[in-house]
């Protein structure tokens, strides 16, 4: 970590650079002030990239090692001496004023020790690497072997005590393994594990007391001895910010202390730590893709005997249809007609279920008028009341929107009322009428009480009440009960969705107008999220003026699953609630009076971020899919390879035996396999209802 330092009489003072440093005279304008006389402003630090630059400011004339630095600045190297007027500054990228040999430091790896003296340090760093070598393929711990290489390396090194520590993110550091005496609480021992752990850099301090490094602010302690610090970065916890962990060393108080060839040895101990953390992790992935595989092979045989079973119920039901058509020709009955018109939309059914193509998704549900509804069912089951000599007895709906969910929902309603008009005497009349509940409507069909109940089919329940429709037996009739809706109806119910929460009717018009500029259809939703099956939402707002809580209504639509991952938009917040809105699961917030334009923008600002959302998931799964395609090809090409040469060789002893050219087809077809997933490219995504895209191979 880079370093300013400068001498203050006898004192050299240091500063650890965390961000940019302006230059100057003056406390109010300046983060490091110089001695008075000189300018109020003269230069400023700053990082750029990997590098920090130099520049001055306001026209001030400033030295970089003698010369005179130009306007534009310049990039800052290790040794650097910065001048302005009197003051002089040295830029380091390590604590300056070590002397090397009772206080270093260096970051990285450190070289091991050479010469004469290297033979015992070199042969005792390859019986290190031969142990762990043994304790990973003995699978052991890698929390045991940590502690191991720390055992030895204390001994090693004539340590009295040894320390593995770890520091999670913004946390103190911990002891997780202690070998030899326990350390005396020496706080400037404490400091330069904090900085060592700060900075990534290896340490060696043989007197922590007086150590530049250490924090003067606190006590001294007389159990200080030397000691040395070798930190690393957890591999497992890379992507998560990082848990930092080290090795410390310490010798008594007063005991000859280490030198930086002893660092080096700590240093290697330390990597191979980390060398047997990652292989673990290596390991612990394996095992995981592995199971994986044994999972998808089982769920693909689950499927294969489901589509034979499918395939097999297909094909009888095929049978019987087809010979009831043929003795319906034998029969001379005037239903015969409506009868074989039953039969072939049978028939039809049953190829379309025995068709290999999988077929569109099933549409997302909509908003429908009650006379869109009504039309809908009587058109339906016109063709088989009129088979029977019924008629229908309407009145004109009243005006009012239902919602019903996607998918066949009047193929499943068959199972309901098919029973119910058989039953109905020939020539019958059916009164349909509608009524308002709370928050629904219930179309009842009056029918006679004689009439039994019937209960549709498994399949049937399931799609009816996964579309949002309920039914209801009474001494009356039958009562197809939907949920009220009021938003917009079928025609513009193609558009995705802004979900609008609020009490607040001014706000209305706002809104469609944001809505329409992005093409989105707006849908008002009560505080409390209303029950499934909906639209698909791009965003719902919640007006936090408009509702009685809205950090409670934001938890609660987030923690719905029809908004679990829809963006939610907080408008018209306070400023002090903002943290607790995002804490809740609101994805943004507006403190500030509402106007078109910053809503507008703030609303595409959103979509766009939930496109690069979706990028990024689906750029997740074809990478998860590419190395399950490594990892197939390496497992399953390896025994492949040897099923094909013992083939082979019985194909030459049994040339004539057929079974073995079928093994062999088999084996062909596998490699084929195999390379079409080597030379998988990026697939295309394939949108269903609900916002879900599904990877396309």
């Amino acid at each position: 970590m880079p370093y300013l330092s400068w001498q203050e009489g006898p004192k050299l003072r240091r500063l650890w650079l965390e961000g940019p440093k302006v230059l100057g005279s003056d406390p109010q304008r300046c983060t490091l002030v110089s001695p008075k006389g000189g300018p109020a402003v003269q230069a400023i630090l700053q990082p750029e990239g990997i590098h920090w630059r130099f520049r001055p400011l306001d026209g001030a004339i400033v030295h970089l090692s003698g010369e005179l630095v130009p306007v534009a600045g310049h990039l800052l190297a290790d040794g650097d001496k910065l001048g302005l007027g009197s003051w002089e500054l040295g830029f380091s990228l390590r604590f300056p004023g070590l002397d090397q040999e009772r206080f270093f430091e260096s970051p990285g790896s450190l070289p091991l020790p050479s010469g004469a003296a290297a033979a015992a340090p070199l042969k005792w760093v390859a019986g290190l690497a031969q142990g762990l070598e043994q304790g990973l393929l003995a699978e052991e711990d890698p929390s045991i072997l940590s502690k191991r290489l720390l055992e030895e390396t204390c001994s090693f090194l004539s340590a009295h005590t040894g320390l593995h520590i770890r520091q999670p993110r913004g946390e103190a550091w911990k002891i997780v393994e202690r070998v030899g005496a326990a350390v005396q609480d020496a706080e400037p021992a404490h400091s330069l594990v904090e900085h060592a752990l700060r900075d990534h850099t290896n340490l060696l301090s043989n007197d922590p007391r007086v150590d530049p490094r250490s924090d003067s602010s606190r006590p001294s302690s007389p159990g200080a001895g030397p000691m040395l610090v070798a930190p690393l970065l957890l591999e497992e916890t890379r992507d998560q910010g990082g848990v930092e962990s080290a090795f410390v060393l310490f010798r008594k108080s007063g005991a000859p202390g280490f030198s930086p060839s002893d660092l080096s040895l700590l240093r290697t101990a330390v990597d191979l730590a980390a060398l047997a953390q990652r292989l673990s992790l290596v390991h612990r992935r394996l095992l995981s893709h592995a199971e994986l595989e044994s999972q998808l092979l089982h769920v693909r045989r689950e499927i294969e005997r489901q589509d034979e079973r499918q395939g097999y119920l297909l094909a009888s039901i095929s049978h019987a249809i087809n010979r009831a058509k043929i003795l319906l020709r034998r029969l001379d009955i005037p239903s015969a007609e409506v009868i074989g018109t039953q039969l072939s939309a049978m028939a039809h059914l049953v190829e379309v279920g025995q068709s290999t193509d999988p077929g569109l998704a099933p549409p997302p549900g909509n908003t429908y008028t009650l006379t869109q509804s009504q039309t809908m069912l009587i058109e339906q089951w016109n063709p088989l009341a009129e088979g029977l000599g019924l008629t229908w007895d309407t009145e004109s709906p009243p005006e009012g929107q239902i919602w019903i969910g996607g998918g066949p929902v009047l193929v499943a309603l068959h199972s309901l009322l098919d029973p119910v008009l058989l039953g109905m005497p020939m020539g019958s009349s059916i009164p349909l009428r509608w009524k308002q509940e709370s928050g629904q409507w219930a179309m009842d069909i009056f029918l006679p009480s004689n009439l039994g109940r019937v209960s549709p089919d498994a399949w049937s329940r399931g799609m009816l009440a996964s579309a949002g429709v309920d039914w209801r037996w009474s001494d009356a009739g039958l009562s197809l009960i939907c949920r009220e809706s009021q938003g917009p109806s079928m025609e513009t119910q193609e558009r995705p969705m802004l979900g609008l929460v609020t009490e607040d009717l001014g706000l209305v018009t706002l809104f469609q107008g944001a809505a329409d500029a992005g093409e989105l259809g707006l849908f008002p939703l009560e505080e409390e999220p209303p029950n499934p099956p909906l639209p698909y939402f791009e965003i719902v707002v919640v007006d936090a003026r408009g509702v009685r809580d809205g950090v409670e209504c934001v938890r609660s639509y987030r923690a719905h699953p029809s908004f679990a991952t829809t963006p939610i938009l907080v408008v018209r917040a306070r400023e002090l609630d903002g943290p607790e809105l995002l804490a809740a699961g609101a994805t943004d917030w507006l403190a500030d009076a509402l106007r078109w334009e910053s809503l507008h923008h703030r609303l595409q600002s959103l979509r766009s971020h939930r496109e690069l959302q979706k990028k990024g998931r689906a750029s997740e799964r074809l990478e998860t899919v590419r190395q399950m395609a490594g990892t197939l090809k390496h497992e399953i090409n390896n025994p492949l390879a040897v099923i094909s040469l013992q083939n082979e060789l019985l194909q030459r002893k049994y040339p004539d035996e057929p079974k073995l050219a079928k093994i062999a087809e088999q084996v062909q077809r596998i490699q084929a396999l195999m390379q079409v997933l080597q030379k998988m490219r990026e697939p295309g995504d394939e949108e269903y209802p609900g916002g879900t895209n599904i990877m396309k191979l």
